[in-house]
């Protein structure tokens, strides 16, 4: 009791910056383990008379050289114990970014399940490392999918309407661009993210239209589902234009979607306006009527040679009408 008196004793009144220098406890000046150690020991001692700068190195020197042996988790560990909780958050974070792998492996897994379960890190601060990792990588895949799990739906968003939708739509990788924008559709999410009605919606309504097609022409569908079906097509002729283009790949893709929205339309309005007498044949999409057809066809973006030929096409259905009415 009297040795543990003096010593408290002692460290009210002596330097604790000299004190925990290392050359002070080792014989090596850059090992700051025993230093580290020792000084948590007296901070829950309530001896708190250390300069805060020479508190910051104690923590940095300590982190730095568990992160030189390629204990960097139990770096995260250290760096934890800082009380500025702005500067703790971004030191832990910039060692993240340093050490979070893309490719997981069962070492990193057990460390990033280690500083989740037993350190209490974020999920979220380790998904953002990766999407910085990946974005220095060049893999908009990933950092897309990264940005996601971080939370960040507008740079998710953001992300793969500048770099990812074009070449899906270009592709037909329908399932792909699918994936994430519904995950990104629910309400609490698509309210956060900017221009999601003309962009990421747009394209999603897109590849729900071409499956909902395909569904109806697989099996008997009801005239509802028919009358949904045209409501969705028609709004995206109004919509399509709508989508910002940033490059030719853009436009090309943008080009692509009116063409075959416009495909769309005529295959619904087929369906909708077949003769009963001709119900089990296959109906023509070249035989719509033009009031029918001409005014979203109009709205639609598309290049010259596109227009040309949509104008050659609604040529010929009006001839055709005007045929049969002389008749």
């Amino acid at each position: 009791m009297v040795t543990l008196n003096t010593f408290s004793s002692l460290c009210r009144h002596y330097d604790l910056n000299q004190l925990l220098e290392p050359r002070s406890i080792t014989a090596d000046p850059l090992d700051y383990r025993l230093s580290w150690h020792l000084w948590e020991v007296l901070r829950a001692l309530n001896y708190t008379h250390l300069s805060e700068q020479c508190e910051g190195v104690l923590q940095a020197s300590y982190a730095g050289q568990l992160e030189n042996k390629g204990l960097w988790e139990w770096a995260v560990f250290v760096l934890l114990h800082i009380e500025n909780s702005s500067i703790r958050e971004k030191a832990v974070r910039e060692l993240l970014t340093r050490h979070c792998q893309l490719l997981e492996t069962p070492e990193s897994w057990a460390k990033e399940t280690f500083l989740i379960q037993k350190l209490c890190v974020p999920a979220e601060w380790i998904h953002e490392a990766k999407a910085v990792r990946a974005h220095m990588d060049s893999n908009k895949h990933l950092e897309a999918l990264y940005l996601f799990k971080a939370g960040h739906w507008n740079r998710c968003h953001k992300l793969i309407i500048r770099h990812l939708a074009s070449d899906a739509i270009i592709n037909e990788n329908y399932d792909f661009l699918k994936g994430f924008l519904e995950d990104l559709a629910p309400p609490e999410r698509s309210s956060l993210i900017q221009d999601w009605e003309t962009s990421g919606l747009v394209y999603l309504d897109y590849i729900q239209v071409i499956e909902m097609l395909h569904h109806i022409q697989q099996v008997d569908c009801s005239g509802y589902e028919l009358e949904q079906l045209h409501t969705k097509v028609t709004s995206l002729c109004n919509r399509i234009e709508q989508i910002q283009c940033y490059n030719a790949k853009d436009r090309l893709a943008q080009s692509d979607m009116a063409k075959r929205v416009a495909n769309l339309l005529r295959v619904v309005l087929s369906l909708q306006h077949a003769p009963e007498t001709t119900s089990e044949s296959t109906p023509d999409p070249h035989r719509v009527p033009l009031r029918l057809l001409a005014p979203h066809i109009g709205r639609l973006p598309m290049p010259e040679d596109y227009a040309l030929e949509e104008l050659r096409s609604l040529t010929q259905s009006y001839l055709r009408e005007l045929t049969v009415g002389s008749q």
